[in-house]
């Protein structure tokens, strides 16, 4: 790091182990001076202590740094000019005298001297962490989620911060474990092994794990033996902490969410189908006048679907692109709003909700806004539930591959027993980010309502992406004319770096040119994987430059925000009311320390701690791409993307195209991915558990 130090001429560069500090902080380092044979004369940290700030020019730093909310940088000026080296004392024990400040009144004071009262006390916590090498950022998590108890807690069990602070894994918390001298082999150190194995597992997408599976990993995590963690194991599933379904292994939260969902949809199957009776016996008249109002004669398969759709209480509809889902919602919407039965939609995306609303004529919402999410809750914490259930008639959820088991049981509890649920998918896609295999297990399970459609309507055969994907669906590697009236294209580049200049190209220029696509608005990259030269971060970066050089900035470490840049959030914040996968653009930044940005319906400010939560999002992943549509898309696809090439991969990303579509890459790798139909296996037990009760599984 480059150090402002007292009597030295310039920055001073020095180098060794400490813990991650903002800009502004005031340090006291001790050590050696060393020349180092290329980068010349450095000064090598031996200790290291965060002090207080006693010079205007180190207050002002400080103030400005981001770490206390409500000072920027011309604000920071102010108080500092105003009150000098007095600055700090008078926020201590004075903080009244800021109204004397020109534009300071008594509200913004008061909100000041908070933020400064909640900074002092994380300060003194991070002086307590910094031998443990933590941030001041997550000092600052720490300090909210604990409080006045947060070293008592770490240092009774430093485990505890895996549970209950994000972005506190195993080996942080290991570490400073070690530190506070937990033996290696220590019950309290093998219990958070195994809780972190399972926690792990269901962020990888699992609901559970074997428990021979569990206890190898947690042995290979905790550098343990395998009968050292079966043992701990044991005691851990007697104490409830985790729990054991015939050798299968859950966390708490996942065992009862799965247990839940397969009890809400057994109990909804038996609502009987005779009470659906009186808005369905006249479905085959209505139909016929339907179709010569609007001159639409539906397939035998899609009046099947539709007819079900209104004689269950729950239904499924899955299909391809072009095989006529949207028209089929669109006929049901129609019959139900004309027998005045109340309809509500709703999608686990905001673009994926909007789509939906604009096809049946009807408003529709994220999912998240349909149960009410409750801010500052744990993400599973809605306001309609099973007490305060939605006032639906029928509720119709669309792209349900998205939804994970969590969110499944928060839909399924806020249903009324007569609600009808109808839910529609494409199961060809990716599964859902979060645990579980909701679509298929419904699927595989048998005992759900379900239509699959499979033919390609003449109108939509005409789209080449819409062909291709149901060549990739069949597993045939669809050839590609790149003939000037398709709207699907192969680019062949065997070169990375040549691949990234003609992606830049096409988006900048021959795309916008030709077609005339907003470069940043209309044109989504799509990539496999993060890394690489053709991974999400360097084309981010490249694109970002060359699509949005100028404006406001703001630094977080070595990412550079500007106004105008297209940006996604990429986990849930309920406090902000913004969603994994919501894509948006910075409209403002303000003091160099908050941005603006504005998502679809809304804008909301992030300070300096949400920053974390956003990427830019000029090339965004195909996974996050799920329950998005662009007008078009481009998709780098090369060898070196082999660990995450297949089938369902490519598909999901060239149905995220709506009029236009472009891979670039190698013909190999293509054929690579839609050849590779070994979908990664999500240890699952929903299927079994719709078929069987409790007490027959007992």
């Amino acid at each position: 790091m480059r150090v402002d130090a007292e009597g030295q001429d310039g920055d001073v560069t020095c180098v060794g182990i400490v813990p991650t500090v903002e800009g502004g902080t005031s340090v006291r380092l001790q050590g050696e001076w060393i020349l180092h044979a290329k980068f010349g004369r450095q000064f090598d940290i031996k200790s290291f202590d965060i002090v207080r700030p006693t010079t205007r020019k180190a207050i002002h730093k400080f103030l400005c740094s981001g770490l206390i909310d409500n000072i920027g940088d011309s604000r920071a000026r102010k108080i500092v000019d105003h009150f000098g080296e007095r600055t700090l004392e008078v926020l201590d024990e004075h903080p009244e005298e800021l109204c004397q400040i020109p534009g300071i009144g008594r509200k913004i004071s008061e909100r000041i001297t908070h933020a400064w009262q909640k900074q002092r006390a994380v300060r003194y916590l991070v002086i307590f962490l910094q031998e443990f090498g933590v941030s001041v950022n997550l000092a600052a998590k720490i300090h909210k989620a604990y409080g006045a108890r947060a070293q008592e807690v770490i240092s009774t069990n430093p485990y505890a911060l895996i549970d209950d602070i994000r972005g506190v894994g195993f080996k942080r918390a290991d570490a400073i474990a070690q530190k506070l001298d937990y033996q290696h082999d220590s019950y309290k150190r093998i219990r958070a092994g195994l809780v972190f194995t399972c926690q792990e597992a269901v962020g990888a997408g699992h609901c559970y794990l074997p428990s021979a599976e569990l206890i190898r990993l947690a042995a290979e995590l905790l550098e343990v033996s395998h009968a050292q963690v079966e043992a701990v194991l044991a005691d851990v599933v007697a104490t409830g902490d985790l729990v054991d379904e015939n050798g299968c292994i859950y966390g708490k939260p996942a065992y009862i969410a799965e247990s839940s969902v397969a009890e809400q949809i057994r109990n909804r199957l038996t609502v009987a189908a005779a009470s659906r009776e009186t808005l369905t016996h006249d479905i085959a008249k209505w139909l016929s006048a339907y179709s010569i109002r609007h001159g639409w004669k539906g397939d035998p398969r899609q009046l099947e679907a539709i007819t079900a759709a209104l004689h269950n209480a729950a239904f499924l509809l899955t299909g391809g692109p072009g095989t006529g889902k949207t028209t089929i919602l669109r006929v049901i919407v129609a019959y139900l709003r004309e027998k005045n039965v109340s309809v509500t939609l709703a999608a686990p995306t905001g673009r994926a909700a909007q789509r939906m609303g604009t096809l049946s004529g009807l408003e529709a919402q994220t999912i998240h806004r349909l149960l009410e999410f409750k801010p500052g809750g744990n993400g599973f914490e809605f306001q309609r539930n099973q007490k305060n259930p939605l006032d639906a008639d029928t509720v119709i959820i669309d792209e349900v591959s998205m939804i994970d088991l969590f969110l499944m049981r928060s839909l399924l509890l806020a249903l009324k027993r007569d609600t009808r649920l109808i839910l529609v998918g494409d199961n060809n896609q990716l599964p859902s980010v979060g645990a579980g295999n909701v679509l298929t297990d419904l699927i595989s399970s048998g005992v759900f309502p379900h239509v699959n459609l499979t033919t390609v309507f003449r109108q939509a055969a005409q789209s080449r992406i819409v062909t291709s994907a149901h060549e990739i669906i069949s597993g045939q590697l669809p050839q590609y004319r790149n003939d000037l009236h398709d709207n699907c294209f192969f680019m062949t580049e065997q070169d990375p770096q040549r691949c990234l200049q003609t992606i830049v190209n096409l988006v900048e220029n021959r795309l916008p040119g030709r077609y005339g696509f907003d470069a940043i608005s209309d044109i989504q990259v799509l990539a496999p994987m993060h890394r690489g030269i053709l991974g999400t971060i360097s084309i981010n970066q490249v694109l970002r430059e060359v699509l949005n050089p100028h404006g406001a900035k703001l630094a977080r470490g070595e990412t550079v925000y500007r106004t105008g840049d297209k940006v996604m959030q990429i986990r849930n914040n309920y406090d902000l009311g913004v969603f994994n996968g919501d894509i948006g653009y910075v409209v403002d930044i303000i003091d160099s320390t908050m941005l603006t940005i504005e998502f679809p319906g809304q804008v909301v400010h992030y300070g300096s701690r949400e920053l974390d939560d956003i990427v830019h999002a000029y090339c965004i992943s195909i996974h996050k791409s799920q329950g998005c549509e662009f007008r078009a898309v481009v998709i780098p696809v090369m060898p070196q993307h082999y660990i995450m090439l297949q089938r369902n991969l490519i598909y999901t990303a060239l149905t995220r195209a709506r009029e236009f579509c472009v891979f670039i890459g190698s013909p190999r790798a293509l054929s690579m991915a839609v050849f590779n139909n070994q979908a990664v296996n999500r240890y699952s037990r929903l299927s079994q558990k719709l078929v069987t009760s409790p007490q027959q599984r007992d």
